[in-house]
């Protein structure tokens, strides 16, 4: 059985440049997330938007049947909730992992995954302004790799570097990552309940 697609990820360190410039207000709220690993819905955590500035939103759109939709379908993209956002409010998600479950309630496995290579997962997002809750960001999820098959039907649309900017210029409306592209492993994360994986309500 399935749980919800990508709902925590890390941002940790990770080998590879991060070319961005922030803005004054970002970096003073960064400054507060050094010591941040384990993200959930509803935290604030760094996305760079079009512009190529680390900004710090909230994740997840809200909606009055969900305070939290963490993930937009690839497929699903020209629907209402989504169109706009991805015509004119791109982002790119740095990541350092992120996690899955597998496995019947009670006894479910918790699954960790990483670039292969060590470096930053780099995952396409969209993002809108809340009245209250202000800037809000949501992952752009497509069909698996290999290594995530045996887990889960979805996954993070992962972007190799030099899709980045064509990504945020609109280029992209599509996303195959690269087989490869992904490690797993299993995890006894404390942060991570195998048990009691984070929740969202989604529309897929």
């Amino acid at each position: 059985m399935l749980t919800c697609m990508c709902t925590a990820y890390e941002f940790g360190k990770r080998s590879g440049r991060f070319p961005v410039r922030l803005t004054e207000e970002a970096a003073a709220e960064l400054s507060g997330l050094e010591g941040l690993s384990f993200l959930r819905p509803t935290l604030r955590a760094p996305v760079v938007d079009a512009g190529g500035r680390l900004e710090v939103m909230r994740w997840g759109f809200s909606r009055p049947f969900s305070h939290a939709v963490v993930n937009a379908r690839e497929d699903k993209l020209e629907g209402v909730m989504w169109k706009a956002a991805m015509s004119e409010r791109r982002c790119l998600i740095p990541a350092a992992a992120y996690y899955e479950w597998s496995g019947p309630k009670g006894a479910k496995r918790t699954h960790r995954f990483t670039h292969a290579a060590g470096e930053w997962l780099w995952i396409a997002g969209i993002w809108e302004e809340h009245a209250e809750l202000g800037k809000c960001f949501s992952m752009i999820t497509t069909e698996p790799t290999g290594a995530v098959l045996g887990v889960h039907d979805r996954m993070p649309a992962v972007l190799l570097p030099e899709e980045t900017g064509v990504f945020l210029d609109g280029g992209m409306r599509t996303f195959r990552p690269v087989a490869g592209l992904l490690q797993v492993a299993d995890t006894a994360n404390p942060l991570v309940k195998a048990g009691n994986p984070p929740r969202q309500g989604e529309l897929f």
